[in-house]
């Protein structure tokens, strides 16, 4: 269908001319319906869950490696990392996405979920030229906000003589 274009202009669908309103009729026809409640239920249900398998992991460096919990974070999230791509690999991952919407989203495993996607699917193109250039387009936005938020709490801290520790 044309973005742009004239009242009353007719658009070519299987063989019939429809008009846009038409046209308009016809796709909310045909959309799928969705219940928000059952979406929002979807998305807590499975964004819970990550979380829990996160601090179940997060638990069991701190009882078996004897680590603080603050010295637990780092390998836990790189252990998240590492399940979201492999089952992405695997084609899990985007199924349970599927289903659960938005809650797979969670920041990092979601992240990480785009980032080996975007690897995957470019990884004919070569390593560097496909693999590299693609996923880093992906991440160049993420990368940039970081560092310009970075800079910008930094900066604050300087002014208002914050020392930064906690």
């Amino acid at each position: 269908m044309p973005t742009k274009s004239k009242p009353g202009a007719r658009v070519k669908l299987n063989h019939l001319l429809l008009t846009e309103e038409e046209y308009k009729q016809v796709a909310d026809q045909h959309k799928p319906k969705t219940s928000i409640f059952a979406n929002c239920l979807k998305a807590f249900l499975v964004g819970g869950f990550i979380c829990l398998i996160g601090q179940g992991i997060q638990q069991l460096f701190m009882t078996f490696a004897g680590m603080t919990s603050r010295e637990a974070s780092s390998p836990t999230v790189a252990m998240l990392i590492l399940i979201s791509v492999i089952l992405t690999s695997l084609g899990v991952y985007d199924k349970i996405a599927q289903w659960a919407g938005a809650g797979t989203a969670v920041p990092v495993t979601g992240f990480a979920n785009s980032m080996c996607s975007s690897a995957l699917e470019s990884r004919a193109e070569g390593l560097v030229l496909g693999v590299g250039a693609n996923m880093f387009r992906l991440a160049g936005s993420v990368v940039v906000f970081g560092v310009v938020a970075a800079f910008i709490v930094g900066m604050i801290y300087a002014i208002f003589g914050l020392e930064g520790g906690h």
